[in-house]
């Protein structure tokens, strides 16, 4: 089966509404192409560093998480796409993720605004409009 609804056009628009939350956020998170490759598994991954990430959430414990591991070499930061069931799983590393999956429509804006809105909480950044993203 052939994932057409979450395939380039669909990733591309949710990267450019989540990239700005990224940045807001001042940890360096970066695009990691890594999860462009399955079409029928979908995946879009940000990795942030993680001495700036601990800089800014002092509170994640995520020092403590890695233990003598640490410094990690990025933080991932995965959004799963189901595409048969039309959702969204978060996996964050360093702060609380969703525990519930997203639900997706598989227009890219509209899945984007949500997964930047959501993203932007999580963070604690300021949340995209997601009226006047969905308007674009």
């Amino acid at each position: 089966m052939r994932v057409v609804a979450f395939g380039g056009p669909w990733r591309e628009a949710v990267r450019t509404a989540c990239d700005p939350v990224f940045a807001a956020a001042g940890v360096g998170f970066e695009w990691n192409a890594s999860g462009e490759g399955d079409p029928e598994a979908p995946a879009l991954l940000w990795e942030a560093d993680p001495l700036l990430f601990a800089a800014r959430y002092p509170d994640s414990g995520i020092e403590h998480a890695y233990g003598d591991q640490w410094p990690a070499p990025c933080l991932d930061y995965w959004v799963y796409v189901d595409p048969v069931a039309r959702t969204a799983h978060l996996s964050i590393e360093g702060l609380p993720d969703p525990a519930d999956d997203l639900p997706l429509t598989g227009d890219g804006v509209r899945d984007g605004a949500l997964l930047a809105s959501v993203f932007a909480e999580i963070l604690g950044v300021p949340s995209p409009d997601r009226d006047e993203a969905a308007r674009k």
